[in-house]
C-alpha cells in the first residue's frame, strides 16, 4: 500500500506579537501624543511613590521585573502637556550597587558595551550626576532603601514564594477564619526568622572578610578584629550589604518547606507580603540580630 500526501496550497499565517508587554523607553524625538490613553501619566507636580526627584528631569526610580528589583537612574522629558516620559538616558542599577553612590563625590554613568569581536568599549556618558544632583540623591537616601526593601518582598520574595507553593500538594479539607489573624502572624514570625538567619549568615561572612587576620590565616583570637565588633556595631554596617546578597529563591524554598503544613499559607499565598507591615519585618528582624534571638530551632538554612 502506498501513501501519497497532498502539498496543501494554504499558506500558515504569522500571528503579529504582543508588543504591548514591552517596556518602551522614549527619547525626545518621540510622537509621545501616540501614548495609549489608558496608560499611566504623570508630571513634574504628581509623580508615584516609588520615584523621586534629584533635579532638572533626573529621577531615581525603584523597578521590578523578572523577579529582581532594580534602582533606575533617569533622565526624562516632558511633552507639550508636561507629561514625563523616560528617555534612553539613563542606567538600570543593583542596589548594592545604587547604595554605593550616596558617598561619591562626582558620578558619570557609562556603559561597557562589547563588540562582536569581544572586545570592550565605554560608550558615551548616560547620566551625570553632580552638584544639586548628588545632594538630593544623598537626602532621598533612606526614602530609596525603604522603597527597596519594600520591593525585594513584595514583589522579589513574594514571586518566588508564589512558585514554591503552587508546587505544594493540594489540601483536601481546607478550612481557615479569615477573621483571624492568628495564621498570618505565624507566617510573619517565620519569615522574620529564616529572613534574620539570611541576614545573619551574610553579615558574618562579610565581617570576616573585612577581617585582615582572618585573611591571614591567624588563629589568635584575641587579635581578631571581627570578634571585638558588637553586633549592634556589624548590623549598623553591614546590614544593607547582607540584604542585597541574599539568594531570594532559596530563602523562599526555605520559608515555604517551614510553613508546608499550615493551610493558610495556600489561603495567604498573593497576598501574604501585602498584608504584612514591612517595616515592621525589618523592625523585627534587626532587633533578633542585636539581641542574639536562638535561631536553633529553625533547620539548617
Amino acid at each position: 500500500m502506498s501513501l501519497c500526501y497532498e502539498e496543501s496550497d494554504r499558506k500558515r499565517k504569522c500571528v503579529p506579537l504582543n508588543n504591548s508587554a514591552k517596556k518602551v523607553c522614549f527619547n525626545e524625538k518621540v510622537d509621545t501624543r501616540s501614548t495609549p490613553s489608558n496608560s499611566k501619566e504623570f508630571t513634574m507636580a504628581n509623580f508615584p511613590a516609588h520615584m523621586f526627584h534629584i533635579g532638572e528631569l533626573i529621577f531615581i526610580s525603584v523597578n521590578t521585573f523578572q523577579k529582581q528589583t532594580r534602582v533606575h537612574i533617569r533622565v526624562y522629558a516632558t511633552d507639550d502637556r508636561g507629561i514625563l516620559h523616560p528617555t534612553k538616558n539613563g542606567v538600570s542599577l543593583k542596589p548594592e550597587v545604587w547604595c554605593a553612590l550616596h558617598n561619591i563625590v562626582s558620578v558619570s554613568i557609562q556603559r561597557l558595551f562589547q563588540r562582536k569581536d569581544s572586545s570592550f568599549q565605554f560608550v558615551r556618558e548616560r547620566v551625570l550626576l553632580n552638584g544639586e544632583n548628588l545632594d538630593q540623591l544623598r537626602d532621598s537616601y533612606e526614602r530609596v532603601l525603604k522603597c527597596v526593601k519594600n520591593k525585594l518582598l513584595t514583589y522579589t520574595l513574594s514571586e518566588y514564594v508564589v512558585a514554591e507553593v503552587d508546587r505544594l500538594p493540594e489540601i483536601d479539607s481546607l478550612y481557615y477564619d479569615v477573621d483571624s489573624p492568628h495564621g498570618l502572624h505565624e507566617l510573619f514570625d517565620s519569615l522574620c526568622k529564616c529572613l534574620t538567619k539570611y541576614v545573619s549568615n551574610n553579615i558574618s561572612l562579610f565581617v570576616k572578610l573585612d577581617c585582615a587576620v582572618c585573611q591571614d590565616d591567624f588563629i589568635l583570637p584575641k587579635i581578631h578584629e571581627c570578634m571585638n565588633v558588637s553586633k549592634r556595631d556589624c548590623f549598623d554596617m553591614y546590614f544593607e550589604r547582607a540584604l542585597y546578597n541574599i539568594d531570594w529563591k532559596t530563602l523562599a524554598v526555605d520559608f515555604v518547606n517551614l510553613n508546608k503544613n499550615r493551610p493558610y499559607i495556600k489561603f495567604f499565598r498573593n497576598d501574604m507580603f501585602d498584608l504584612m507591615e514591612i517595616e515592621n519585618v525589618f523592625k523585627k528582624v534587626e532587633d533578633m540580630y542585636v539581641n542574639e534571638y536562638t535561631l536553633d530551632l529553625l533547620p539548617s538554612l
